[in-house]
């Protein structure tokens, strides 16, 4: 999509006959700064950021698909994101921005969120962060305080008989329509898949996960401080949150490691896992506890769980490839052929 002045005016137009209470929800006149986001991903969007009258702090984003059809993925981020409001109540303004309109102007779709002030966690500094253990400590421990808040806020009683869906076993199809495996490899995920069954049937209650939960989709506000969550396209309801547990972890020690060939990289986040196993790993998982009313699979299955996830996601749901797909494939086989003797998974709760 190339974002025109007409289009610009256009939702401009629209915006400004928001009203909340008695009034107009924007003060007239409105200047937008636009943002391309993903390099030249042409499955990505283009954000443009909304200034009212003289502020010098946005008010409003709005997230604009590059290609048209890809705005149910908008969509779905939008009703999500109204559930997850909803089911927040009063805590909601400090955990997700608010979704404020989804918008289709001339065939064009358009997402609309308030802003929230602060830096992306993604474009902290590698030295100021991931080279500090006691950063990555801070934020571990702040990270799986903050998501048990939420789910247990957006946990939800099953109803008597219910049963939530899921895609998982046509993901550990697609994945190994993708991969070729190890016998090891395929004993692995015939254990993950026994696990999983082992602890369906114990959730009482459904949880609206994020669904790609890891510091590049968090925002530390610079009002109060905490931490709030963005893009929610991958949430979705579930009875087991490891997806959203463990990715955390794995995608942190994928950003402590140089940029490399992908198998050089699943190997240098294992060995950050490694390092991290003796303080972080334990800090993170005491900080977000044991689930009461939903589950969460063992470390070492829940990790792997994440692996197959990302591997086929790109593919499953948007009909491509990822080059950093690749990564998640060795990184599933790197967290299963730790050295022998490794006791990385003993005694993690």
């Amino acid at each position: 999509m190339t974002v025109t002045m007409a289009f610009v005016d256009l939702l401009a137009s629209y915006l400004s006959s928001l009203r909340s209470g008695n009034g107009p929800l924007l003060s007239a006149p409105l200047h937008w700064t636009i943002l391309t986001n993903g390099g030249m991903d042409p499955h990505d969007c283009i954000i443009l950021f909304l200034f009212e009258a003289q502020h010098s702090r946005p008010s409003l984003v709005a997230k604009i698909p590059r290609l048209p059809e890809d705005g149910r993925a908008l969509q779905v981020e939008y009703e999500r994101m109204t559930e997850v409001w909803g089911l927040l109540g009063d805590e909601a303004v400090f955990r997700i921005p608010r979704p404020i309109a989804m918008l289709n102007l001339e065939g064009q779709p358009a997402l609309v969120l308030s802003y929230l002030p602060g830096e992306s966690l993604l474009r902290a500094s590698k030295r100021m962060v991931w080279e500090q253990p006691q950063q990555v400590y801070s934020l571990a421990v702040d990270a799986g305080k903050s998501l048990r808040e939420v789910m247990d806020r957006i946990a939800t009683p099953l109803a008597h008989g219910e049963r939530v869906p899921t895609d998982f076993l046509q993901k550990v199809e697609k994945f190994r329509a993708m991969y070729s495996l190890t016998e090891r490899e395929e004993g692995a995920l015939q254990d993950l898949m026994g696990c999983l069954a082992s602890l369906e049937g114990r959730a009482t209650h459904k949880v609206l996960i994020q669904g790609d939960f890891w510091h590049g989709n968090m925002i530390r506000n610079s009002d109060h401080g905490r931490l709030m969550f963005v893009d929610w396209q991958y949430s979705h309801w579930a009875t087991d949150v490891s997806l959203d547990v463990y990715l955390f972890l794995l995608a942190g020690a994928l950003a402590d490691t140089p940029q490399a060939s992908v198998e050089d990289r699943a190997r240098g986040a294992v060995e950050a896992l490694v390092r991290w196993r003796p303080k972080i790993i334990p800090a993170y998982l005491q900080a977000f506890g044991k689930p009461a009313h939903y589950t969460l699979l063992p470390v070492r299955q829940g990790m792997l769980l994440c692996c197959v996830e990302k591997a086929v996601r790109a593919s499953m749901d948007a009909g491509f490839d990822l080059t950093n797909d690749l990564i998640w494939r060795h990184y599933f086989s790197e967290l299963l052929h730790l050295p022998e003797g490794n006791a990385f998974y003993d005694g993690l709760e």
